[in-house]
Order: C-alpha cells, then sequence, then structure tokens
C-alpha cells in the first residue's frame, strides 16, 4: 500500500493534499482561478517551490511549443541548475534544461500581462504576499485529466513519481497551450 501510494502521490502527504485540495476544486474553492485559454501572444510565467522540477520543464515545453514562457521558483536561491532527473527526463522528450538556473520571484520581473501558472494552491497565497494581487493566475493541475488543483513536488520521491509528475506537467502545458 505504501509503495502504492509513493509511486503515484509521492508521499503519504501528497496524497493527503491531493484528496484535501480535489474536495475543495468540487466545492468550488477554486472557482476563481479557472482554466482559460491564453492568447497566444501571452507570456507565461510556471512558477513551483524550487524552480528545478517542475516550473523548468513546464517553461521549455511552453517554450517548444512557440509560446513565450519563464519559469521561477517561490522559495529558491538563484542560479542552481535544473535537477538532474529533470534534465533527463526533458532530454528523453527532446527537450533541454541543461542552461537551466533558478531564478526566485524577487529577482524576476512579472509584466502585466503575465499569466501566472503555479502547481499548488498554496503557491497562491506565497505568489501574492510576496509579488502582489494584480497577476492573472491559473493552476496547472486543472489542465489535467483528472483535474485537480494540486501536482506535487516531486524533489524527494522516488522516480516513479518523479516521472508521473512531469508526465503531468507536460499534460498541463500540452492543455493550456491548445495543444491537446
Amino acid at each position: 500500500m505504501n509503495r502504492l501510494v509513493y509511486e503515484r502521490f509521492g508521499s503519504k502527504k501528497g496524497l493527503v493534499r491531493y484528496i484535501q485540495h480535489g474536495i475543495l476544486a468540487a466545492f468550488g474553492g477554486y472557482r476563481q482561478f479557472p482554466a482559460i485559454q491564453p492568447d497566444k501572444g501571452r507570456r507565461l510565467v510556471f512558477i513551483c517551490s524550487g524552480n528545478i522540477c517542475r516550473s523548468p520543464l513546464a517553461e521549455v515545453y511552453a517554450a517548444s511549443l512557440g509560446w513565450n514562457a519563464c519559469s521561477c521558483g517561490l522559495h529558491c536561491g538563484g542560479k542552481f541548475p535544473a535537477d538532474p532527473r529533470a534534465r533527463a527526463y526533458a532530454r528523453k522528450h527532446g527537450l533541454d534544461l541543461d542552461a537551466h538556473t533558478t531564478t526566485n520571484v524577487n529577482d524576476f520581473r512579472f509584466e502585466d500581462d503575465d499569466l501566472i501558472v503555479v502547481m499548488e494552491p498554496a503557491h497562491i497565497v506565497d505568489f501574492k504576499r510576496t509579488v502582489g494581487e494584480d497577476y492573472q493566475i491559473v493552476l496547472a493541475g486543472k489542465y489535467c485529466k483528472p483535474a485537480n488543483p494540486y501536482i506535487h513536488d516531486p524533489f524527494n520521491c522516488c522516480p516513479q513519481y518523479f516521472d508521473l509528475c512531469e508526465g503531468k506537467i507536460m499534460e498541463s502545458v500540452r492543455v493550456l497551450c491548445g495543444e491537446a
């Protein structure tokens, strides 16, 4: 049972948060963050915690689909490389994360029309507190099937969940960018 939890949700905490946020979403808790289809000219800014696993992959995948895309992290230092597993996953999908270095949201220059794409509902609160409230925000997981606003951080997770998570990121970007 534990193995299934770790491979599908990353951890017990990941499972609990997945269920918790799924229930909140089912009762309209994230209605103010609809899964919109942005205009092609709009810049997509992908945000996660450390800017080494989820958001860098989303950035390079969106860019490969012809979108103006960037990424940054809420809780990271600057200039660290992408996680080696994220780089390997990207390579398997014809993408390159080798030049990626982390950027903290405090060091990132946001533009008024940016569409902010976060990986977890907690990122919304952190983003608004750190950057401001004047941006349109969407939850990456709402573009997945099944939709769930929470995509657990794969950083300290088993290889099976890491690949599952990165697959969810690719799916969310594909749908967000109108490619699915």
